[in-house]
């Protein structure tokens, strides 16, 4: 007869190398993932991949030619973000099994939202365990470039404050 603890951590370690290998194919059929969107108009058709990345723009016609430019902007952007809900969508779909991903909406625009980390780090704090510091939410950027420019704008200012250079 075995040892009762040796049997539950035998049963553990299946569990854990069944999800491991389940997680192995969600990450595989996650990397396929591809939502391609037409504009009503059919102006313009824009396709990207798993991640939201713009993987193929086309225009179907010559129609976007006589558009003004604000008004092609208009539908690029719509589009996209309509192929970027789609694709978070799918990206659920794919990882649903696994439980909630937190930031993640199908229903958001480009199909995520603003993380509630006060949330998310609720059942840490509960448990007595260590958190990092939560920081009020920035308003939204226009993208990921802006992003990482306010990024490092707010280290240097940091560093400037360390170092004693601010201002100088």
């Amino acid at each position: 007869m075995s040892n009762p603890m040796e049997e539950r951590l035998a049963e553990a370690l299946a569990e854990f190398e069944e999800t491991r290998a389940k997680l192995s194919e969600a990450g595989a059929a996650a990397s396929r993932i591809s939502a391609t969107v037409m504009s009503r108009d059919r102006t313009v058709e824009a396709t990207v991949g798993a991640q939201g990345q713009l993987t193929n723009l086309r225009f179907p016609s010559t129609r976007y030619r006589t558009m003004p430019p604000a008004q092609l902007a208009s539908v690029l952007m719509s589009t996209i973000a309509a192929a970027r809900s789609q694709a978070a969508g799918q990206l659920a779909d794919v990882y649903r099994p696994f439980g909630p991903i937190p930031g993640m909406s199908p229903t958001a625009e480009g199909g995520f939202q603003e993380l509630d980390w006060d949330e998310l780090f609720a059942p840490m704090r509960e448990a007595g365990l260590p958190t990092p510091p939560v920081r009020a939410p920035r308003a939204a950027s226009s993208g990921a470039l802006l992003d990482e420019l306010v990024e490092d704008e707010d280290e240097d200012a940091a560093g400037d404050l360390r170092d004693g250079t601010a201002g100088r």
